[in-house]
């Protein structure tokens, strides 16, 4: 996929998102630019991280998640 393409496509996800959940989307985006191109590739051969990985963003789309407000009023 084409760079521009790609970059609209994030675009529109984020727009479309709840601001409530935007704070996680920046966390993960800053770390994503912080790992090295090896970290990644290591985390893409682990199977069990890619299993994990999936069904995280699963537990999202069907809205099984914690509000963080709640996690850090624990913390």
């Amino acid at each position: 996929m084409a760079t521009i393409e790609t970059r609209s496509r994030i675009y529109s996800v984020i727009e479309a998102m709840p601001i409530e959940k935007l704070d996680a989307v920046v966390a993960f985006l800053e770390d994503l630019q912080r790992s090295s191109e090896e970290e990644t590739a290591l985390l893409l051969g682990d199977a069990s991280f890619i299993r994990d990985y999936r069904e995280a963003k699963e537990d999202i789309r069907s809205d099984r998640t914690v509000n963080l407000k709640a996690i850090r009023r624990n913390v």
